[in-house]
C-alpha cells in the first residue's frame, strides 16, 4: 500500500458515504409505504391473501436487510471512503468491509427473486392462454436457476473467502462475476415486460383501455431499468481496485435494484385503491361516463364497502381474454376482484370470468 502522505487531503476526504446511506434509508421508507398501500388496496378491493402476499413480504424483509447491511457497511466497514483513508481511521474496518462485500451480494441475489415471482404469480392468475402460462413457468424456473447459480458462484468467488479482507488466497475474475451476474435479471425482465403485450393488443377494447392495461403491466416491470443501469455501472467500475471506494457503487446498486423490484411488484395491485380515491375526490364516475344515474355510481362504490364476511370470500383476479369483452371501461384492467358481495364462487388461477364484476 502506498503511504497515505502521497495522497492529497482532497483525495483522502472524498466520500460517497452520504449517498449510500441516503439511498438505503430512502428505500427502507419507500418500500414500507408501498407495501402498506398494496395491502390496503387489496383490503379495499376485497382481494384475499395469497402466495403473492407471502412473496412480497419475504421480498420486503430481504430488501430491507440489504439496505440495513449497507448502512452498517458505511458506518463500520468504511465503504464509500478510499481504502487508504479507512486504514488511517481504523484498519479493522477493512475486515468488516470484507465480510459485507460477501454478505450483501448474496442477500441481494435472494432479494430480487420474491418480487419477480410475485409478478409471475399475477400473470398466472390473469392469463388463460396455455402458451403464455407455460412461458410464465419457464421464466419462473429461469429466475430460480439464476438465483441458485449466482449464490453458489458467490460462495466460490474466492478461496478462502477471507481473501476479501486478508488478500491471501485466490479468486476468479471478480469484475466479471459482478458484471454478468445481473444478466439473468435483464433477460427475465425483458420477457416479463413483453409477455402481456400480445394479449393486451388482441383485446376487443378501446385504445384508452389497452393503454391503461399496458401501463399497469409496465409498472410491474420497471425493475428492468434498474437492472440495465446496474449492469452498466458494474461494467465501468473495477471492483478489484480501491475496494471500499468502488465497493460503494456495488452496494448502492444492490440496494437500488432489489428495492426497485420490490416497489414495482406492489404497483399493479393499487388499482382498487386508486379507483376508490378517485371516486371520493369526484375524479372518476362510472355513472357520468355511461349516462346513468348517481345511484349507479353508488352501487359501484358498494363493492369496496363489504362486510368482513364478504371480504373473506371475495377476491380472485380477473382473467384476460382477447376473444370477447363485456366490461365497463373503468373496471377493465382486470386487476380488480371478480367476486362481489353477491358472488362468492371460487375461481382457479387463470380460469376466471371475463371481467364479470
Amino acid at each position: 500500500m502506498v503511504a497515505s502522505e502521497e495522497y492529497s487531503q482532497a483525495y483522502l476526504h472524498e466520500s460517497r458515504q452520504s449517498i449510500v446511506a441516503g439511498v438505503a434509508i430512502f428505500y427502507i421508507v419507500i418500500q414500507t409505504i408501498t407495501l402498506a398501500l398494496r395491502q390496503l388496496s387489496k383490503y379495499v378491493g376485497g382481494l384475499r391473501l395469497g402466495w403473492d402476499d407471502f412473496l412480497i413480504a419475504l421480498g420486503f424483509v430481504l430488501c430491507v436487510t440489504v439496505a440495513a447491511c449497507s448502512l452498517d457497511d458505511v458506518y463500520k466497514g468504511g465503504v464509500g471512503l478510499h481504502e487508504v483513508r479507512v486504514e488511517q481511521i481504523d484498519p479493522g474496518m477493512l475486515v468488516v468491509w470484507g465480510h459485507w462485500i460477501i454478505i450483501i451480494p448474496l442477500i441481494y441475489f435472494s432479494a430480487v427473486v420474491p418480487a419477480k415471482l410475485a409478478i409471475i404469480h399475477l400473470y398466472l392468475h390473469i392469463f388463460t392462454d396455455k402458451k403464455l402460462r407455460i412461458t410464465c413457468w419457464v421464466v419462473a424456473a429461469i429466475i430460480m436457476g439464476n438465483w441458485f447459480g449466482t449464490t453458489i458462484a458467490g460462495f466460490l468467488a474466492c478461496h478462502p473467502l477471507s481473501y476479501f479482507w486478508t488478500q491471501k488466497g485466490k479468486c476468479f475474475n471478480i469484475n466479471a462475476f459482478f458484471r454478468w451476474s445481473g444478466l439473468g435479471n435483464i433477460l427475465t425482465d425483458t420477457i416479463m415486460l413483453v409477455l402481456p403485450i400480445p394479449m393486451v393488443w388482441n383485446l376487443h377494447a378501446s385504445i384508452r383501455l389497452k393503454l391503461g392495461i399496458a401501463f399497469t403491466f409496465f409498472l410491474g416491470s420497471i425493475g428492468l431499468i434498474s437492472s440495465i443501469l446496474r449492469f452498466y455501472e458494474f461494467y465501468v467500475t473495477n471492483a478489484e481496485v480501491d475496494g471500499t471506494w468502488n465497493g460503494a457503487q456495488f452496494v448502492l446498486w444492490c440496494v437500488i435494484e432489489s428495492g426497485t423490484y420490490q416497489v414495482a411488484a406492489c404497483f399493479p395491485l393499487y388499482r382498487p385503491l386508486v379507483r376508490l380515491i378517485g371516486r371520493k375526490m369526484n375524479l372518476t364516475s362510472r355513472g357520468d361516463s355511461r349516462g346513468d344515474s348517481v345511484n349507479d355510481t353508488k352501487s359501484s362504490e358498494s363493492r369496496f364497502q363489504r362486510t368482513p364476511n364478504e371480504r373473506k370470500h371475495g377476491g380472485r383476479f380477473q382473467s384476460l381474454k382477447g376473444d370477447s369483452l363485456s366490461i365497463d371501461e373503468e373496471d377493465g384492467v382486470g386487476l380488480v376482484p371478480i367476486a362481489s358481495a353477491h358472488h362468492h364462487s371460487e375461481v382457479a388461477p387463470g380460469q376466471g370470468n371475463i371481467y364479470n364484476v
